[in-house]
């Protein structure tokens, strides 16, 4: 598929969306079972002096693509300082004081693998065991910039910083579903049991103070839904 947005058409918002998707479902054990698997991959890019939106850049996880991780969970994370104003204890005066925290920017490419083994049990009951890995990664990073206001009022751009291992590496889940076919709507009622083998767990540092804090993402995950991951 290809999507396109502004341009000749139109609007404030031009970017393009070049999407490649391949699904094979392969019957087995004398066409009892399925073999079903998916790849994807995607890229936005913004052209026309204009950037891509951030509810459109790419944040995996959730049900229907790696599914022992919550919706929009995967992303390239980045370091932001964040200057406030803070009530100096001693003097009494607004000082400045600089924080850091972390913020979720999106991706520009992305790519999804999906892996099940269908085992109809009873009527309209399966059970499915599911691999699932992929990434979302931001490669343009000069298109990545905010403007900030410093100590001493001056307005600056400051590029991404993003966090090791956030922007790069796989995630992965595995795990195993109980599938049950709703009538009228003929869409499965899913129950996931999901444990994440590839995942961040680590502690980080502040640039501005040094302070440290942590990123862990579940180990593992129970989560139920309606429809099919693919």
């Amino acid at each position: 598929t290809f999507e396109f947005t502004g341009g000749f058409l139109g609007g404030n918002v031009n970017y393009y969306r070049p999407t490649l998707e391949f699904r094979q479902f392969h019957p087995v054990n004398k066409n009892r079972n399925v073999l079903a698997f998916r790849w994807m991959a995607s890229n936005i890019r913004g052209f026309g002096g204009t950037s891509v939106p951030f509810y459109e850049r790419f944040h995996l996880g959730g049900d229907f693509d790696i599914r022992g991780f919550d919706f929009r969970q995967i992303t390239p994370l980045a370091f932001v300082t964040r200057q406030l104003d803070v009530v100096d204890p001693e003097t009494g005066f607004a000082v400045k004081r600089s924080f850091d925290d972390t913020v979720p920017v999106g991706g520009d490419t992305q790519t999804v693998f999906n892996f099940e083994y269908r085992i109809p049990l009873a009527g309209p009951i399966t059970l499915a065991p599911f691999v699932d890995a992929g990434r979302s990664w931001g490669f343009q990073k000069k298109l990545l910039q905010r403007q900030i206001v410093d100590t001493e009022g001056n307005i600056r751009s400051e590029g991404v910083r993003f966090l090791p291992g956030t922007n790069s590496g796989f995630r992965a889940s595995t795990g195993v579903e109980l599938q049950v076919i709703m009538p009228v709507i003929n869409a499965p009622f899913r129950l996931i049991f999901a444990y994440n083998p590839l995942r961040i767990d680590r502690n980080y540092f502040g640039i501005a103070n040094g302070l440290p804090f942590q990123i862990r993402d579940p180990r593992k995950d129970i989560k139920f839904t309606v429809g099919r991951t693919f």
